[in-house]
């Protein structure tokens, strides 16, 4: 496929990242948040043309990631719900009576998504890697903390399984930047001072 690929001076790959999302064992904060996701954070699609015989690609990774982070804030609040603005009005609307308004928001943001061949790195694995920006905000809407956390993920495989470990490498990427955010965002000063003004800050745990 490799060589094929050459004589070709191009080969197009069509990827729906997808994977198992796992539940975090650990004990939620007792706080809810109003969870704010843009709507290309659920659609988002990589689009690249790589040089030296990389080929064209397609990499569909919304789907995934917003399932995935959906999981973890579940499990690592007390209680989550998607808003779109940092307002509280968007937490009573008639579709959500009685959840009142949230401690505080929380918006992720995808900054970058990024993935290296063995044909452009030299090496026998792909690699990936995602970049995410949290951004917390108070009851009133006002930034308290802007957090940015990188994933990374590897996976060996070339010619007719590079989208197989493509999809592994970025699974892992997902799942690695999540890990951190649920062991790391937390301990942020402006979270955990945050935290400590509403009488909440307790890291979360394990549950053994």
């Amino acid at each position: 496929m490799s060589a094929l690929c050459t004589l070709l001076a191009s080969c197009t790959h069509t990827l729906t990242v997808t994977g198992r999302i796992p539940t975090p064992l650990i004990e939620p904060f007792p706080v809810s948040i109003g969870l704010i996701v843009p709507a290309e954070f659920s659609t988002y699609i990589y689009r690249e043309k790589l040089p030296r015989g990389g080929g064209d690609w397609t990499v569909g990774l919304g789907a995934l990631q917003d399932a995935f982070f959906t999981t973890l804030f579940d499990t690592v609040f007390q209680r989550v719900q998607r808003v779109s603005l940092p307002v509280c009005e968007q937490i009573d609307a008639p579709n959500a009576p009685g959840l009142g308004c949230p401690d505080g928001y929380l918006r992720i943001t995808l900054l970058e998504y990024a993935f290296l061949p063995p044909e452009l790195s030299g090496l026998k694995f792909f690699s990936a890697s995602t970049k995410y920006q949290l951004e917390l905000m108070d009851a009133g809407g006002a930034v308290r903390d802007t957090w940015v956390v990188v994933g990374y993920g590897k996976n060996e495989g070339g010619g007719f399984q590079a989208t197989d470990a493509l999809n592994a490498a970025s699974v892992d990427a997902i799942r690695d930047a999540g890990a951190r955010v649920a062991l790391d965002w937390s301990k942020q000063e402006n979270v955990v001072t945050w935290l400590d003004s509403i009488g909440r800050n307790n890291d979360p745990k394990p549950i053994m």
